[in-house]
C-alpha cells in the first residue's frame, strides 16, 4: 500500500481560514494579505486576485488575519502586533503590541478575544478598550478558542483542563462564567460553535470520535465516529449555516461530513417477558463486570458515522474547511496550506463527494497584478 505524499507548506503562507458566514476567505502571508468571495472560488473559472497590503503599509509577515463578516472591519496580527483596521479608509483604529504570541484572534459584532498560551482578553467593539482578562486558564499552546459570532449573546469556549477533553463556557457580555462540562476523556483538539450560538461541536486529541453539545447547558446531542483505524489530529470543524451538517478534516486526506438529525426509532417486535428480563439480566451483569468494556462497545453500536466524505488530493500539514451555500446548492469548501482551494459539490444522498475546482491562491503564483475578485470596502455585516 502506498504512503499517501505530503504537500509541503508554502513558506509565504502563514494563515489561513474562512470568515463568520464562510462567505470569505483569508490568507496572511509573509507580505500581507489577501480575501476571496467564496461565491466568487464557486463561480469564476480562474482565480485571479492581487495582494490587499504590502511591505510599505507596515504588515509584514501576517500571522493572523480576521474579518468581521464581510465589512470593512478587520483584525491583523503581525510580529506580535494587534491591530484593529477599517478597510475603506485604510485607517488603523487600534494597535496593541505584546511580548508574548497571540495565538487565536476571534471577533463578533459586540467583542473581540485574543486568544494565548495563559490567558483570553475580551475588547468591547465600540470603543476597543480591554474589558476583562481571563487569567484562570489552562495552559492553551494551540490557542484553542471560539467565540459565538450570532447577535444576542457572546460566549466564549476553551479548553477548561489540560488532562481531559473539559469545556469551558465563558459569557463575554456579563463577563462570567456560565458552564463546564466533560466532553472527552482525552484532551481537546478543536472545538467550533454553530452559527447560531447554541451548539458547539468538539473532537479531541485522539481525533476518531467528534460530539455536539448544546450551548450553554452542554448536553450531549450528538456523536459522530470518524474512524478507529488510526488517530488524527482534528484542525477543523464546521457546520453549515442551516446547523444540518457538520463537516470534520484532520491531517490525513479525508474530510467527513456528518448529517445532524436524530435516528427514528427501529419498530421492535415485541418480546417476551421471558426475553426481555433476560436481556436485562445480560446487560445488568455485563455492565457490573465490565463497565467500560461495555460502555465502549455501547458507544461503537449507537455512534453515527459520516454521511459524506471528501479526499484531498494530498494530505496537508494545515487544512480549514466550511460548508458553504450558494445558489441553492451546499458546498464544502477546504483552504490548504499547499496553497490551494479544494471545492466540492454536497450530494444530497451522502457519499463520495465529486472536485469541482481546485484554484490556487499561493501569494507567489496569484500575485502577478490581475484583478481582485473581492473587492474591498464596506459590504454590509
Amino acid at each position: 500500500m502506498s504512503t499517501p505524499r505530503t504537500a509541503e507548506t508554502p513558506e509565504s503562507i502563514n494563515c489561513i481560514g474562512f470568515n463568520q458566514d464562510y462567505r470569505l476567505l483569508s490568507i496572511g502571508h509573509k507580505k500581507g494579505y489577501m480575501f476571496y468571495k467564496t461565491a466568487d472560488i464557486l463561480e469564476s473559472s480562474t482565480l485571479p486576485n492581487r495582494i490587499l497590503s504590502t511591505n510599505s503599509s507596515g504588515f509584514n509577515n501576517c500571522t493572523i488575519v480576521e474579518r468581521l463578516f464581510s465589512s470593512s472591519l478587520m483584525v491583523v496580527v503581525s510580529e506580535n502586533e494587534f491591530r484593529v483596521l477599517h478597510l475603506t479608509s485604510n485607517n488603523v483604529i487600534s494597535s496593541h503590541r505584546f511580548n508574548k504570541s497571540i495565538l487565536t484572534v476571534r471577533i463578533n459584532r459586540q467583542r473581540i478575544i485574543t486568544c494565548f498560551e495563559d490567558c483570553i482578553q475580551i475588547y468591547n467593539l465600540s470603543d476597543m478598550k480591554l474589558i476583562h482578562t481571563i487569567i484562570d486558564t489552562p495552559m492553551n499552546k494551540l490557542g484553542i478558542v471560539d467565540l459565538t459570532s450570532n447577535t444576542g449573546n457572546a460566549f466564549i469556549a476553551y479548553p477548561g483542563s489540560t488532562d481531559t477533553g473539559a469545556v469551558y463556557i465563558f459569557d463575554a457580555i456579563n463577563l462570567k462564567s456560565v458552564n463546564t462540562f466533560v466532553a472527552h476523556e482525552g484532551t481537546l483538539a478543536c472545538l467550533q460553535f454553530n452559527q447560531e450560538g447554541n451548539m458547539i461541536a468538539t473532537a479531541s486529541t485522539k481525533g476518531t470520535v467528534i460530539r455536539v453539545y448544546s450551548v450553554p447547558d452542554g448536553n450531549r446531542l450528538y456523536e459522530f465516529r470518524r474512524g478507529v483505524s488510526r488517530y488524527v489530529t482534528i484542525q477543523s470543524l464546521c457546520f453549515s449555516s442551516d446547523s444540518k451538517f457538520l463537516a470534520a478534516c484532520s491531517n490525513v486526506e479525508t474530510i467527513h461530513v456528518f448529517k445532524l438529525e436524530k435516528a427514528e426509532e427501529k419498530i421492535q417486535p415485541e418480546a417476551t417477558n421471558e426475553s426481555s428480563g433476560w436481556f436485562d439480566t445480560f446487560n445488568k451483569t455485563i455492565t457490573a463486570y465490565m463497565p467500560t468494556q461495555f460502555m465502549q462497545v455501547t458507544e461503537m453500536i449507537t455512534t453515527e458515522r459520516s454521511f459524506a466524505t471528501a479526499r484531498l488530493p494530498v494530505a496537508c500539514k494545515s487544512n480549514r474547511i466550511a460548508l458553504v451555500a450558494h445558489k441553492n446548492q451546499q458546498y464544502l469548501m477546504a483552504a490548504t496550506s499547499d496553497g490551494y482551494v479544494y471545492a466540492y459539490q454536497m450530494n444530497p444522498e451522502g457519499g463520495e463527494l465529486d472536485l469541482i475546482k481546485q484554484p490556487c491562491f499561493e501569494p507567489e503564483t496569484v500575485s502577478g497584478g490581475s484583478s481582485c475578485l473581492l473587492t474591498v470596502g464596506n459590504q454590509g455585516g
